[in-house]
């Protein structure tokens, strides 16, 4: 592992350089993204969850749509308040039920709840303004891995060939000529004139 690790971070051609810094780049990437869940969860967690026994009761479709699509804040692993069972979710549905019976619509409800809670209360995030970076990185970042994996395996196979002609092996159009095809020339010769 050591020696790994040395390999990876040690200079040692201008060629070499271009290949360790995008591993760098990778591993720095995959670090982030393992990471990044985590960040925004301490906020939440250790509030007051106390109690998972309880019941959900949705009582109509604008309910369920409402809590399906806004997220407890308790510290449960991002569970919907239509899912939750513990007292905070309970005391925030109740909430919302009042929300409702004043006749607020589900946008102005969501929203007041973003405005409470966070943006990260939403189980959806939405696709507007800065959020739709959330919606677009994965497909930015398969893309980029796609042409990156393209770029790299031409250049091997570049480095491949240059290296076997310089070490003077043959290519694969030149043909390699050896007794056992010369046999087999004048057997199927033999074969032609019969």
């Amino acid at each position: 592992m050591k020696f790994t690790l040395a390999l990876l971070w040690h200079r040692t051609t201008p060629r070499s350089r271009g290949a360790r810094r995008a591993l760098r780049v990778v591993l720095l990437s995959i670090g982030l993204a393992l990471v990044a869940p985590t960040i925004g969860m301490k906020d939440a967690v250790g509030e007051a969850h106390v109690d998972h026994g309880g019941t959900v009761g949705i009582r109509n479709d604008a309910e369920r749509q409402l809590f399906w699509s806004l997220l407890c804040t308790c510290g449960c692993p991002r569970e919907t308040l239509g899912t939750c069972t513990c007292d905070y979710a309970s005391e925030r549905r109740d909430q919302l039920r009042a929300m409702i019976d004043q006749g607020m619509g589900m946008e102005a409800i969501q929203q007041a709840y973003v405005a409470k809670f966070g943006a990260q209360a939403l189980a959806v995030p939405p696709n507007s303004g800065a959020s739709r970076l959330v919606w677009a990185l994965p497909i930015v970042l398969v893309i980029g891995g796609a042409y990156f994996a393209v770029r790299m395996l031409r250049r091997w196979s570049k480095r491949g060939a240059e290296s076997a002609a310089a070490l003077g092996a043959p290519s694969k159009k030149a043909a390699v000529r050896d007794a056992y095809d010369d046999k087999l020339d004048q057997e199927l010769e033999e074969l032609d004139r019969e």
